[in-house]
Parts: structure tokens; C-alpha cells; sequence
């Protein structure tokens, strides 16, 4: 099954009304707290950026890698929740009650249906359409504007490869 972008991105918007999100920074750790998942920040050895875990009551437990900068933090959390919300028959387990999802280098490489819906999911989520849309109102941007785009990543706490990316994939950057 070819990756759900349209399901990523209502999902997403949902999750912002929920949290009646208007303006950028997007507060991840608190939308995570309000749909039921803790954070927590452990050392991760090797390439692991996350995982998430479904508890039996309805909970989870989203693990971020402390070593990581806030950006990708940010990032990972909002993929984390990502699988949370689109992936809930996950096959992947560390025992056999509690699946879990993990962010690492294969996420990124847009290989995984399941990976590229939580990076889709992870994009709306902390770089709305419609805020980006009010930022760029009377902006002329193109891929040589590097401050703007920094400025952008800045404001939404993402990176500038991010933004890059997320501002090329709504065709405002030419």
C-alpha cells in the first residue's frame, strides 16, 4: 500500500485543533501529553533517534535520544506520535506485550511506507501549511534565500533542512 499522505496530514491537523494550535513553535511535548504519551530523554547507542511505546491502558512512552540536538528531538517526537496515531498494528516488539516504532537512519531514507507517513505526519505537525502560508504572506522565496528559510526553521524549531524541504514539498520555494 502506497504511503498515506492525505491520512498524515488530517491527522496532523486534528491533533493541532485539539490542541488549539495558532501560532509557531508547535509544542510538541505538550500535544504529546495530551494525547496520552510521556517523554523520555535516554542516551541511545548507535543511530537511534526514537521509539514509542504502547502501554495495555492506552498510554504510551515516547523515547527520544538525549544526545540528539532540540531540532531533532522535536522532530523525532512528532514522528514518534506519528506511528502513534496511523500505526497502531505495529509488528515490531521488544517483548510480547508492548510494540514499539523506532526512528533511525531507515526512517529518513523514505524506504517504509509506515516511515514516510510518520516523517509526512511529523512535517504537518510542527510546520502547518496554513502558519507557513501567513509567514510567507508578501514573501518571495526561492532555494537561494537562506535567511529566510533559517529565520522560518528558527521561529518553527525545526531544521533548516526541515523547512527546506518542507517549504519545497508545498511548491512555495522555486
Amino acid at each position: 500500500m502506497p504511503p498515506r499522505y492525505n491520512l498524515a496530514r488530517r491527522k496532523a491537523q486534528e491533533v493541532l485543533r485539539q490542541g488549539k494550535i495558532k501560532s509557531a513553535p508547535v509544542p510538541v511535548e505538550t500535544l504529546a501529553r495530551l494525547l496520552g504519551a510521556a517523554i523520555r530523554l535516554e542516551p541511545f547507542p548507535g543511530e537511534l533517534s526514537g521509539m514509542v511505546m504502547r502501554r495495555p491502558d492506552g498510554t504510551a512512552v515516547i523515547g527520544v535520544n538525549s544526545i540528539e540536538g532540540p531540532t531533532r528531538q522535536r522532530f523525532t517526537i512528532a514522528h514518534e506520535l506519528g506511528h502513534l496515531l496511523m500505526h497502531r498494528d505495529e509488528d515490531v516488539h521488544v517483548d510480547e506485550r508492548f510494540p514499539f516504532a523506532f526512528r533511525d537512519p531507515k526512517s529518513s531514507k523514505a524506504i517504509d511506507d509506515k516511515e514516510i507517513e510518520a516523517n509526512q505526519f511529523a512535517a504537518e505537525l510542527l510546520m502547518p501549511e496554513s502558519l507557513l502560508r501567513k509567514d510567507l504572506k508578501d514573501v518571495d522565496l526561492d532555494i537561494e534565500t537562506d535567511d529566510m528559510v533559517a529565520k522560518l526553521a528558527a521561529k518553527y524549531q525545526v531544521s533548516t533542512q526541515a523547512m527546506t524541504f518542507r517549504l519545497s514539498r508545498l511548491g512555495v520555494v522555486r
